[in-house]
């Protein structure tokens, strides 16, 4: 189709307001370039809107209360516990609204950068089409990111079944609540409800919770789970779903019935691209995404995506790092274009409590490449962890035998999050872990558990040594 051609063209055009999106779109405003940024609505993507930031709202009430009932173990009793459940689903949308407004179009348009809300649509190779306006742009990025994948179910669609989307919209904490997908998203918001009110029944088709996992991870998370009193449905397939009279009827392959007044389904995510008509402008994609070079173009040099829309991983962290490297060769001559950087280990985390976080190679997958070593170093054995009474949990970091080379690492405890930085840093700098035994930890702190992991390299390798040495 011939472009349709109405004014100057944009050096640039953005399409999705989200993570990946904004920084290219502030990033090019920025360095004065005259930059489109179009966004159905509402801006700050699904992180700000769906994803992030209300889960991790919605996670520290249910922290707070799991604390207060759990207060006599460090000598508080708050009984009769007087708990606003519902006043926590308000507060998400509080703090969303709070954050969304620093992302607005109000503010974005005082930097200097343009907006348009609105569903944007390939009329052509530089051209969209958003609403009535046909825009033309020298350069595209499409920043869509994703949305809730949602699998084939008998009844399914004709039940009032909630998702990451619109599970914050309740005005009302479930009387209970079943999740089918045990990934994640499922186990987080399983907890969270769990600990505000909600009964729970928890439904995975895999054997194991978050199965992504090294499988010592999963046996301590299961064990929470049980003990806070979740009902867990493990190797459980869903064959129907029906809705009558405020009720859900979950039937499970193996003929077991749940019952259920409301139902979330969380089983994964798919790149946003059906809307686009990236057919017309003949760009390349499947129902997995939009497949990208190494600089993040499509097979149309002009036009590049970014974030969720190219596929899996998806994760808001790893979007930011694609837009930075996009950005740059958006605004540099070829022989200064940045290449995404593939080669660095992402990391991740899993905001249920205990926290898990996890970087590079499991164990098993670095022992089929590697003569590897692991080092593991339960909480009980660090004092931080002892004087909070969070004692569950590990650290555990697989490195190559004799350089001590971190391959990978994994962490179950409180603030694992926070932790990784540490192994994320080293590993992204080359610092073996041998070297983070000579690194001054401030005591007492979580991070002693990576020092003590460290110091088991010293002992097994060097130490052992000597110790063969005085024998002889």
């Amino acid at each position: 189709m011939k472009d349709i051609i109405k004014g100057d063209p944009y050096p640039i055009v953005v399409i999705g307001a989200g993570a990946g999106g904004l920084v290219v779109a502030i990033g090019a405003t920025k360095a004065g370039k005259k930059v489109l940024l179009i966004e159905k609505g509402p801006y700050g993507g699904d992180c700000t809107n769906f994803g992030c930031i209300p889960s991790k709202s919605l996670i520290a009430s249910a922290h707070s209360a799991f604390a207060m009932k759990n207060g006599k173990a460090l000598g508080i009793d708050y009984s009769p516990l007087i708990m606003h459940a519902n006043e926590a689903l308000s507060r998400v949308r509080a703090i969303v609204a709070e954050i969304r407004s620093h992302e607005g179009p109000e503010v974005l348009n005082k930097l200097g950068l343009e907006t348009l809300t609105g569903i944007a649509k390939f009329e052509g190779t530089h051209t969209l089409r958003v609403n009535d306006e046909v825009i033309n742009a020298k350069q595209i990025v499409i920043a869509t990111g994703s949305s809730a994948f949602i699998p084939q179910i008998d009844g399914l669609d004709k039940t009032p079944f909630l998702t990451n989307e619109t599970i914050f919209n309740l005005k009302e904490i479930p009387k209970s609540l079943a999740v089918i997908g045990g990934g994640p998203i499922g186990c987080e918001l399983a907890q969270a409800f769990l600990r505000l009110g909600s009964k729970i029944s928890l439904i995975h088709s895999h054997t194991e919770l978050l199965n992504k996992e090294e499988p010592s991870v999963q046996n301590v998370i299961v064990n929470q789970f049980k003990l806070e009193g979740m009902s867990l449905y493990l190797g459980a397939a869903v064959k129907a779903v029906s809705h009558d009279q405020d009720q859900f009827q979950i039937l499970l392959e193996n003929g077991q019935k749940i019952i259920s007044h409301s139902l979330l389904v969380c089983v994964g995510r798919k790149p946003n691209v059906s809307s686009l008509n990236l057919e017309t402008a003949g760009v390349n994609y499947s129902e997995k995404g939009i497949p990208v070079d190494d600089y993040g173009r499509t097979n149309l040099s002009h036009i590049w995506a970014v974030g969720d829309v190219i596929g899996s991983p998806f994760f808001t962290h790893w979007a930011e790092n694609q837009a930075r490297s996009v950005l740059t060769s958006l605004l540099l001559p070829f022989p200064f274009k940045k290449k995404i950087d593939k080669n660095q280990s992402l990391p991740r985390v899993t905001f249920t409590d205990p926290e898990v976080s996890s970087i590079g190679l499991t164990e098993k997958e670095a022992s089929q490449c590697y003569n590897i070593a692991t080092y593991t170093v339960p909480f009980s054995q660090v004092d931080r962890a002892i004087t909070t009474g969070r004692t569950e949990g590990f650290v555990k970091i697989v490195t190559k035998k004799w350089s001590s080379k971190i391959l990978g690492c994994t962490i179950v405890g409180e603030r694992a999050g926070e932790m990784l930085g540490e192994i994320s840093l080293a590993m992204y700098a080359g610092i073996p872990l041998r070297k983070l035994s000579g690194l001054i930890h401030p005591y007492p702190t979580y991070n002693l558990a990576i020092r003590k992991a460290a110091d088991l390299w010293l002992t097994e390798t060097i130490l052992s040594i000597f110790k063969k040495k005085k024998v002889e």
